[in-house]
């Protein structure tokens, strides 16, 4: 059975791997929800074969556990190559690709239907339903609720989440990104100085809320800070905005790592 080689896995960047650790699923006592929604990767063999459109020679599947207030409890894999044929657990590459830019240059994420499309061209079958290629979840990555090593400012009566990035953005990624979040130009002293690329504050199903796009690691990651009212913060408010937020990132190529609640 062939699967992708990563080789042996770099360094986390913004002390990642402090916050992620390879975990059995039978063995995980956390309760969570899951998301409706997996992710798909197609994979290619090299990043010129990207760059060129050329066919993929695999993909792999994620789904993110969820806590009730959006936080993500765990990351589930796996893959599947035409080389090897049959899905494998995916969890050692999963964590790859969030360390390692030269993987990640060989990864496009796209929605279920170019998956579909790119699977029965490479088997010549349908890909497995949803339900059925959950099966193939064997061993997962654990997600902290918290994270406290990140300095952040929010008030006193604000409940504060992280979600992190993996990957680079174009300056039309970027400028996509901040459009479709309506996010003005800023002028704050020291913004750029602290990685500030944009803040926006909205209000969201009748609930006012605030997030900003910022770099936290040079060109290796990037974080969306929410901010929410404690008032408002119940699950039902924080689970949809963070998913959502979540999902556009990761339409504009980003790799969601985690989200943890700061405070």
């Amino acid at each position: 059975m062939r699967q992708f080689v990563t080789g042996m896995s770099p360094p986390l960047p913004h002390r990642l791997d402090s916050i992620i650790e390879v975990v059995s699923r039978p063995g995980n006592p956390v309760a969570v929800e899951v998301a409706e929604q997996l992710d798909y990767y197609l994979v290619f063999p090299s990043s010129r074969a990207v760059e060129r459109g050329l066919s993929p020679e695999g993909l792999v599947v994620e789904e993110f556990e969820l806590r009730p207030d959006g936080t993500t409890a765990g990351l589930n894999s796996a893959g599947w190559t035409k080389a090897g044929g049959s899905w494998w657990t995916a969890a050692a590459f999963s964590r790859t690709l969030r360390a390692d830019a030269r993987l990640r240059a060989k990864v496009a994420p796209v929605g279920r239907t170019v998956a579909q499309s790119a699977y029965r061209e490479l088997s010549g079958v349908d890909l497995p339903t949803e339900p059925q290629l959950r099966r193939h979840f064997l061993d997962g990555l654990e997600l902290p609720a918290s994270a406290s090593f990140v300095p952040v400012q929010a008030t006193a009566d604000q409940r504060l989440y992280r979600l992190l990035l993996a990957g680079e953005l174009t300056e039309h990624g970027l400028a996509s990104l901040r459009g479709g979040w309506r996010m003005p130009p800023f002028d704050r002293a020291g913004d750029a100085a602290q990685g500030v690329a944009g803040r926006t504050r909205r209000t969201v199903d009748g609930r006012l809320v605030s997030w900003t796009l910022r770099r936290v690691d040079g060109d290796a990651a990037w974080a969306v800070d929410l901010s929410v009212d404690w008032v408002d913060s119940t699950p039902a408010h924080t689970e949809p905005l963070l998913s959502r937020l979540r999902a556009e990132a990761r339409r504009h190529g980003l790799i969601p790592v985690t989200v943890a609640r700061l405070r």
